[in-house]
């Protein structure tokens, strides 16, 4: 059985194909303020991921307190496929994740770039052990070989963060703005030029570029968290009235295939 493949792409392209735009956006929205109340529940979320967890999947994992993840998990952001972007927080946890990283190096624009790079390229991981070098797993995530332990491991988890849990504090970051911007669009147009990237491929990926340099922003000011799902809200919207991302989600559902175009 898998955790989640992501969200109902059928109920999205029918309300498109009825022009139901202010529906859209409401479940956009609902969906980014369900998961933030997840983020800061006043109790311990523990997520216990087995199989795929793709797109709105990942997304959910990504709002947890914690993981304890079946060693066989599949997951990553993966929405890029069917044309859009994720847009119930994937982009702004990446993001907050890759920037404070204790670990990176280099300046402000490469964390910026990987986070382009993973979900640009619909990166999934092969494993729990390969999330955790994505950072959708944290250092003080759980990893479970034996899949029938899973749930016992996962609440054995939330019940020992009980005592003295509380909710992580809001933090804003800073972002490189058009500097980081302009780096993703090069190299979406040197992919575009060799061929590994459609037209339709390099409009959604200008449109990431948007979102995680930040927008408006440069390295002297801070972004926080509802200003990142105002931009990933914007970016969404834009792309689900595109007829060539309506194309993509109607072709992976006829198929199960992604379209290239």
């Amino acid at each position: 059985t898998n955790f989640s493949v992501g969200a109902n792409l059928g109920l999205l392209l029918f309300a498109a194909n009825i022009a139901g735009w202010s529906q859209v956006e409401e479940m956009v929205e609902e969906g980014q303020n369900t998961y933030k109340k997840l983020k800061y529940a006043p109790f311990p979320v523990v997520g216990a991921p087995s199989g795929m967890a793709l797109g709105g999947g990942c997304e959910v994992l990504l709002h947890c307190s914690a993981l304890q993840a079946h060693a066989e998990t599949y997951t990553g952001l993966v929405e890029v496929g069917v044309g859009l972007i994720p847009g119930w927080g994937g982009c702004k946890e990446m993001l907050q994740r890759w920037v404070t990283n204790p670990k990176r190096g280099g300046g402000p624009i490469p964390p910026v770039v990987k986070c382009f790079e993973m979900i640009s390229t619909a990166q999934v991981a092969k494993s729990a052990q390969e999330a955790q070098s994505m950072l959708i797993l944290r250092p003080g995530d759980g990893i479970t070989m034996n899949r029938d332990r899973l749930l016992a491991d996962a609440k054995a988890k939330a019940l020992s963060m009980v005592e003295g849990f509380e909710p992580p504090e809001a933090i804003e970051v800073s972002l490189p703005g058009a500097t980081a911007r302009t780096a993703m669009e090069m190299a979406v147009k040197d992919f575009r030029k060799m061929g590994r990237a459609t037209p339709h491929d390099e409009v959604v990926s200008l449109i990431l570029a948007e979102v995680l340099s930040g927008g408006d922003t440069d390295m002297t000011e801070t972004v926080d968290e509802d200003d990142l799902l105002g931009l990933e809200r914007e970016a969404f919207m834009s792309l689900v009235t595109n007829n060539d991302s309506l194309a993509r989600m109607e072709h992976m559902l006829l198929t199960g295939k992604p379209l290239r175009n």
